[in-house]
């Protein structure tokens, strides 16, 4: 890469994430085998006004396993035949439909046991679920519809003492973490791994309410 091209990727990466992206960024090319992971809890999701009014009169509910087959069956799909085996194994897609149209969905896991990278798992407290992989048809991007998605997904587990998702995002994933930023995600921690001579070193800083130690029997 040119020095020109160099200098101007520095820019951008800081017009996108600041300085702590750009050194997140030269960590990344300086280390190679180092990954650095920012963990995320979401309380009080922030739709914007324009999410909810075009989503009036817009249904938006769990997955039936029939939906989920027809969906993974369309030739636009972006559902894969893993994510059918998580929906049996206990996971629940909530679906935003606009009429008989599909405008997105997002994923909440049905198991505490949340696998990060390279080994590595965390025990969510009981008051938090696991939100991933989530979707918006291009057609309705631009309003800000994933918020709205995060408040429902909250309102429809409320009964089963449920107060917050949990989210985490690579560092140097930009897109991600200034998406996650809009809905209302607050950093409560981060994961270092860096993988050496065959062996990996493991360093977590998180928010103490944000993990459980209680032993699975």
């Amino acid at each position: 890469m040119n020095p020109l091209r160099k200098v101007n990727t520095v820019l951008g990466v800081r017009r996108q994430a600041g300085w702590r992206g750009v050194l997140d960024s030269v960590d990344r090319r300086l280390r190679p085998y180092s990954r650095r992971i920012y963990l995320f809890a979401l309380s009080t999701p922030r739709p914007n006004p324009d999410a909810v009014g075009a989503a009036a009169t817009h249904d938006m509910r769990f997955a039936t396993p029939d939906e989920l087959c027809a969906i993974r069956s369309r030739p636009d799909t972006t559902l894969s035949d893993n994510d059918l085996l998580a929906a049996r194994k206990g996971d629940r897609c909530l679906l935003q439909l606009d009429g008989s149209t599909l405008v997105g969905y997002a994923w909440i896991a049905g198991s505490s046991l949340v696998y990060i990278a390279d080994g590595f798992y965390i025990r969510l407290p009981d008051d938090t679920i696991y939100n991933y992989k989530a979707w918006t048809n291009p057609q309705y991007r631009g309003f800000g519809f994933q918020a709205l998605r995060h408040l429902r997904l909250l309102e429809a587990t409320a009964a089963e003492g449920v107060r917050r998702l949990f989210g985490y995002v690579d560092a140097v994933n930009f897109n991600s973490l200034h998406g996650v930023a809009k809905s209302g995600y607050e950093r409560v921690g981060d994961l270092r791994i860096t993988r050496r001579g065959g062996r990996a070193r493991v360093r977590l800083d998180v928010a103490s309410d944000m993990w459980c130690d209680i032993r699975q029997v």
